[in-house]
Formats: structure tokens, C-alpha cells, sequence
């Protein structure tokens, strides 16, 4: 596996920004495969950036000979959506980048290959962004999902979120910006699989279960709650799990998930 940082001009947000890439690298039998490898576009956050997920998870050593690429944006403060005021975050991770992986990358033109994740923040937006664009995401992961963010805005002194969802929060009566509604919208031949999971002492478990409820009977849906709380502690062990229900296909033809997922060869 190759780490890289890219700096580039992204046109949605007419501005430079950064992510940081997983690769994988020659020497190793993901290499000499055919197929285009599978794609993750990973969402940090709130209060944080790009390098959260490789600074506090062990997801560079889960993917170091798997093939699939992990690509992490900075999304800043922006829950991913095309804000109120004119920062269109949605844009930039739902088709600027899978633009630009597609002709940087050798990746997988289908769309059960490819799958948007995040935590907190980032689950919010990997759930707006990946049923916003079913034809590129056939698969979405949520992490302890902010799926009602102004039910947590106490919890979040640092962001304005009058500057994301205007100055009466009529964005979040968008559709496009509710992942609820979202969910309703989408016909069955375009729903992606679902990965849900949260900690049973976390904050967010109240809203998490509500969209568990609301996506079962329609929905491929795996659903972990387990004992911990808002922290990477939890996250990085539902991680493993999410590259096991990700990559079950590569898994059983031999390839390996690193030394701190599965242990045997």
C-alpha cells in the first residue's frame, strides 16, 4: 500500500484542497488482477480533517494488500451538503471527486465497487451524498451517523450551522438534505446497501435507531449496535467489520486484511 497527499483545485468549491490516498502498491497479488479496484470515499468529522481516519483508526494497515482505494477529503465544517452560504460540499464529494479518482485511478466502473462512508459528521454526509448519487455509490456506511444535526447543535459550539443551513435552517428542509426523505425517494432497482452501526452509550444512538427503523423493511441493511460511545475506540472495530461486509468477495479469494483484521493467512 502507497500513502499520497493530493493538492488540487476543486471547480465545485473554486478553491484548493487536499485528501490524502490509499494505493494500492506493486509487489502484492491486488496488483496483478484485472478489474479495476474498488473505491472508498471516506468522511471525516466535525472539527476535524482528512487526516482523522489515519490518525486514529488502524485503516492503513487493514488495506495495506487488499485491493481497493481510500480516498479522504477535507470536507471542513460543512456536513457535506451545498451550503446556504454557497459552498457546494456535495458537488465536490459526490461528483468532483469520483471524477477525478476515475481519471487518476485504475477503478471499478461499477457501482456495487464503490461505497461512501463516515462518522459523526461524515455519516451524515456519506448518507445524503450516497443517496443523493445512487449510480455511483452502490454501498454506504454510517458511523454513529449526525443524521439530525440540529438535534446536536449544543453539542457543536465551533460550527454556525445558520451558515450551512440558512439563517431559518430551510436547508434542512431540503430533501436532498435529509437523509430520511432521501431514504423514501429512491426506487428500489437504485437503493444501495446499507452499513449502520453505533455505540450503545452514544449520544447518537436515539437517531441512529429511528433511521434503522425507517430503512428495514426496504433496505440491504447491516446494522451493528454494540457497547461503546461516540469515539474511535468503537469506530475502529466496526471498521473491520465494514471492510468484511465490503470486501467479503476479495476476502474469500485470499486476499488479506492486515494484521489487526483478520489475523490468520
Amino acid at each position: 500500500m502507497a500513502w499520497a497527499t493530493m493538492n488540487f483545485r476543486s471547480g465545485a468549491l473554486n478553491m484548493p484542497v487536499e485528501a490524502e490516498v490509499l494505493i494500492p502498491q506493486p509487489g502484492y497479488k491486488s496488483l496483478t488482477q484485472k478489474e479495476g479496484y474498488k473505491v472508498i470515499i471516506l468522511l471525516h468529522g466535525a472539527n476535524n480533517d482528512r487526516m482523522e481516519w489515519l490518525m486514529k483508526s488502524q485503516i492503513a494497515d487493514m488495506v495495506r494488500e487488499l485491493p481497493v482505494i481510500v480516498f479522504m477529503p477535507s470536507g471542513k465544517n460543512s456536513f457535506y451538503i451545498n451550503t446556504w452560504n454557497g459552498y457546494r460540499y456535495m458537488d465536490f464529494i459526490g461528483k468532483e471527486i469520483p471524477e477525478l479518482i476515475r481519471s487518476h485511478f485504475r477503478v471499478s466502473e461499477k457501482k456495487e465497487d464503490w461505497l461512501i462512508a463516515g462518522e459523526s459528521m461524515g455519516g451524515f454526509g456519506a448518507s445524503v451524498c450516497g443517496f443523493n448519487h445512487p449510480d455511483t455509490f452502490g454501498n454506504v456506511a454510517v458511523f454513529s451517523g449526525a443524521l439530525a444535526p440540529l438535534e446536536i447543535e449544543k453539542d457543536l459550539p465551533g460550527i454556525k450551522m445558520t451558515n450551512l443551513f440558512g439563517k431559518n435552517y430551510e436547508y434542512l428542509e431540503k430533501p436532498e438534505n435529509d437523509p430520511f426523505r432521501l431514504s423514501d425517494a429512491l426506487p428500489e432497482e437504485k437503493r444501495p446497501r446499507v452499513f449502520l452501526c453505533c455505540g450503545t452509550e452514544d449520544f447518537l444512538l436515539d437517531v441512529n435507531e429511528r433511521f434503522y427503523h425507517h430503512l428495514k423493511d426496504r433496505y440491504d441493511l447491516t446494522v451493528v449496535w454494540k457497547l461503546g460511545g461516540h469515539e474511535f475506540v468503537y469506530w475502529n472495530e466496526r471498521l473491520k467489520e465494514m471492510f468484511q461486509w465490503f470486501m467479503a468477495k476479495e476476502l474469500e479469494e485470499g486476499f488479506f486484511m492486515g494484521r489487526c483484521g483478520n489475523d490468520i493467512r
